[in-house]
């Protein structure tokens, strides 16, 4: 199974948004998560992308 890189990528900014102080540890904390989701962000883009199968969609005229 494959890790959803982007979900985990949305918890870790909902968390950095609840980290809402301005003491040591909340700057430490928010400084690990932006750690943390820089590395995510790579995974997330950097990994090769899947073959997607494409289908061809016909329209049909309507008469005028």
């Amino acid at each position: 199974m494959e890790t959803d890189f982007a979900a985990l990528r949305q918890y870790l900014e909902g968390a950095w948004l609840q980290a809402r102080g301005n003491d040591e540890l909340t700057r430490k904390v928010r400084g690990a998560l932006d750690l943390l989701i820089e590395d995510v962000l790579h995974a997330e883009f950097g990994r090769p992308r899947r073959s997607a199968e494409i289908a061809a969609l016909v329209r049909q005229r309507r008469a005028s």
